[in-house]
């Protein structure tokens, strides 16, 4: 296993030591916001878009319920003819009570691949940013050391031709400590 997670860590561009295998891109989602609930003051607004998986989309909404939240919705216009108008959709949602961002790197519906890194650049770096890539890594290249997301993850069983329920989940480094599992099991200690 690890000489696995080295390789993926090494195809993604981040470091080995904030990587962990998930069954799928949507554990990951969950686990990275059910962390974070404790940290997020109530009210706090969590943003996603108009593009974003069911799914993710239905894990922030419970996140932003159980902490007296709202879940913002960025309209990013479909087709577009320039990336620069997602990223002008995503900046403009923001409220003063965002305090989490959810991206899809490559959206399932539609297939837009969103300029995160540009949003990421563009937004307070105060936000803590999750990109959910299951459409992305083998797709197109990505480089998580230059992405400037604080959370990423993604499924390796698309375009990386793994087994299904092979996913990873990437952490940065300051909040490796705060952000578990959703389920517990042998490997957990």
């Amino acid at each position: 296993l690890e000489a696995s997670r080295s390789a993926v860590a090494s195809f993604v561009g981040a470091d080995a030591d904030g990587l962990v295998f998930v069954p799928n891109a949507t554990y990951g989602v969950n686990s990275v916001l059910r962390s974070l609930e404790p940290q997020l003051r109530p009210g706090a607004d969590i943003l996603i878009t108009n593009h974003t998986y069911n799914a993710c989309r239905n894990a922030a909404a419970e996140t932003a319920r159980r902490i007296g939240g709202q879940l913002v919705v960025a309209d990013i216009p479909f087709p577009i003819d320039d990336p620069q108008a997602v990223v002008e959709a995503v900046c403009a949602a923001v409220t003063p009570s965002t305090r989490v961002v959810v991206l899809d790197h490559i959206t399932s519906a539609t297939a837009l691949i969103l300029p995160v890194r540009q949003i990421i650049a563009t937004l307070d770096p105060e936000l803590l940013v999750l990109v959910d890539g299951a459409h992305a890594t083998g797709m197109i290249d990505v480089d998580l050391s230059a992405l400037g997301a604080t959370f990423y993850t993604a499924n390796c069983h698309k375009w990386m031709c793994a087994p299904k329920w092979a996913a990873f989940l990437w952490v940065a480094d300051e909040f490796r400590d705060t952000i578990g599992a959703v389920a517990g099991s042998h490997g957990y200690n």
